[in-house]
């Protein structure tokens, strides 16, 4: 359990950071000690709590325009993916979560091209939505496709960090809702997210404190290499699982 506390804190570090990361770092996780019906709806529950100390500066410089078309596609996919969660055999989900997160990690690790006009900001804004939604549903790993999205709508560095923590916490309510109407979150997640909440919370405080006296770190790559790593050595337990 000691390794979970100290993976939940460097999790929260990121997230504190960045805005984005925590959720599909714990959930890698997570997997390597439980299933996939535990990891994410915990990770989507810590995702959630650990962002209440955001959202009063996210509002501030929140896009409404884009930021509405996002979750707007996002409310659209949480149900599906939700279902899917509920219904796909444990063995088989391990490889999906390890699969989307090995992709995002893939798109993370892109270099955005210069930002484009004001005008552009819009375009594609509810199809990422509803894509990040699905990847966030179902594996944790929202961040990636809506950080690309992100990173190539024009918006500046402020708003786009204020429009993805709002993204999320709207994005883990959601799911967590779903989830529970399903009957697949109770008691059993509601246990682990206590054990790793102080840690996560600790991270998450050092994380924004970095963020206010340290810039320029380039933390994407960093978390773009950690996890394409962590996904591919999810990848081959799960076969090694399936062949076993």
């Amino acid at each position: 359990m000691s390794m979970l506390w100290i993976w939940a804190a460097f999790a929260g570090v990121v997230r504190g950071y960045s805005g984005f990361g925590f959720a599909m770092l714990l959930a890698l996780g997570l997997l390597a000690t439980h299933p996939p019906a535990v990891a994410i709806p915990v990770t989507l529950l810590l995702d959630l709590i650990c962002s209440v100390s955001l959202w009063q500066g996210a509002a501030r410089h929140f896009h409404r325009r884009i930021g509405a078309l996002l979750i707007v596609g996002m409310l659209l996919a949480i149900p599906l993916g939700s279902l899917l969660l509920s219904r796909i055999p444990s063995s088989w989900m391990a490889l999906v979560v390890g699969l989307l997160c090995l992709v995002g990690g893939g798109l993370v690790l892109l270099q955005a091209p210069q930002a484009e006009a004001p005008n552009m900001t819009g375009r594609l804004a509810l199809p990422a939505g509803f894509v990040a939604g699905l990847a966030m549903s179902l594996a944790s790993a929202g961040g990636p496709p809506l950080m690309l999205y992100l990173l190539r709508s024009g918006l500046p560095a402020v708003r786009l960090r204020a429009t993805a923590i709002v993204f999320f916490a709207v994005c883990s309510g959601w799911a967590l809702l779903g989830l529970w109407w399903m009957g697949s979150f109770g008691s059993e997640h509601l246990q682990l997210a206590a054990v790793l909440l102080l840690p996560a919370l600790a991270g998450n405080l050092a994380g924004q404190w970095l963020h206010r006296h340290w810039h320029g770190f380039p933390l994407r790559n960093g978390i773009g290499v950690l996890l394409v790593l962590m996904s591919g050595w999810i990848l081959l337990t799960s076969l090694a699982r399936l062949n076993a």
